[in-house]
């Protein structure tokens, strides 16, 4: 069980031994690969979004919003736009654990239909939630190698999640209707306001480290003290693994840098990230292409985020959200094939619509 869960993460390992045990990596080319200041703040990110949804800060934001609305259509609307939203500042996954389970309590006291709905906040938190650094770890680790700003990595993103809000748009007015929809809100909405204000400084904090005003270091150390204070021994459960399949693969970054195939890839490159995030997952994808973008971030970027959309492993988050809505509402099969066959639907959209903009 544990291979299986850690089956990425253990392969990066494999592959960053084979590299310094044959010295195509040297051990101090490897520790200069190391970006300490991505894993870091990847530390301080899990940790602080980890504090704000406890805190029940994170429910109350988004049932005093969505239930504003008092359409089915509007509703449905909201709920997938406040995905998105809320997936570009707190990452993709953190989203999906808030979301589906408000969206599955509002249609306990409602007639709301809710798979359709599910299954469009999955894909919202891939292709909207992309328009940040923060949005999923593929783009924080593409951020780091870049070097860009923040807003110029907003601004490069930006016509990829526009063309992708007008699919999402059209999917909503397909699947809404007009009429009239009463959402009560649903129980246990108290929050912790210490808890709040001290995921709120360290999210401060790990936004100076985007913006390139602070090392990653303050956000960590801030983040460690709080987890101490008030996660204890939650702490211990959150999902830490995405920290070492980076750190292995930056040894593996420096090992496939001189690559023969190097120049194919870099040739086919969007293509490529596209096609390998259908089978190993887009955070992997960004990482074995990023020695062949060259530079070419956008490409890449575009790539392995369209690349999200398909499979139900080309993004982390389709997997998570599936489990997230099994385990709620103990049904499986139905839900699974109308994930994949809506993902299949928006890559043809959002892949073709990303591969014309890379071209205008």
């Amino acid at each position: 069980m544990f291979r299986r869960e850690r089956a990425l993460e253990l392969i990066a390992a494999a592959l960053a031994a084979f590299f310094l045990l044959t010295g195509r990596v040297t051990p101090r080319a490897a520790l200069q690969a190391i970006d300490v200041d991505l894993l870091l703040v990847l530390f301080a990110l899990l940790v602080t979004v980890e504090i704000l949804r406890t805190s029940g800060f994170l429910d109350l934001a988004v049932s005093r919003i969505v239930t504003r609305f008092r359409t089915a259509r509007g509703f449905a609307f909201a709920l997938i736009a406040m995905s998105g939203a809320l997936a570009a500042v707190v990452t993709n996954d953190v989203t999906l654990f808030v979301v589906i389970p408000f969206t599955i309590a509002a249609s306990r006291v409602s007639d709301f239909d809710v798979e359709d709905a599910v299954v469009l906040e999955i894909i919202a938190t891939n292709l909207i939630g992309c328009l940040t650094p923060l949005g999923n770890p593929q783009n924080l680790f593409i951020f780091h190698r870049s070097g860009w700003s923040a807003a110029h990595f907003t601004a490069t993103m930006a016509p990829f999640v526009a063309w992708s809000a007008i699919g999402l748009s059209i999917a909503v007015l397909l699947i809404g209707s007009p009429r009239a929809l009463n959402v009560r809100v649903p129980e246990r909405l108290a929050h912790d306001a210490r808890a709040t204000v001290a995921g709120a400084i360290c999210f401060a904090l790990v936004l100076l480290e985007i913006a390139r005003v602070t090392s990653a270091w303050p956000a960590a150390v801030s983040a460690l003290i709080a987890a101490i204070l008030f996660l204890r021994k939650r702490a211990f459960a959150i999902d830490f693994s995405i920290i070492p399949l980076f750190f292995f693969a930056f040894v593996v970054i420096a090992g496939l840098k001189a690559n023969a195939a190097a120049t194919l890839l870099q040739r086919h490159l969007y293509a490529s990230a596209v096609g390998l995030s259908q089978v190993i997952s887009n955070v992997p994808a960004a990482v074995l292409l990023s020695p062949f973008a060259r530079g070419d971030w956008r490409t890449l970027l575009y790539g392995v985020n369209a690349g999200g959309c398909g499979t139900i492993i080309a993004s982390l988050a389709n997997l998570l959200g599936w489990r997230i809505y099994v385990r709620e509402l103990n049904c499986d099969k139905r839900f699974f094939w109308r994930l994949i066959a809506v993902n299949v639907a928006f890559l043809v959209w959002i892949g073709g619509g990303a591969l014309a903009l890379l071209h205008v």
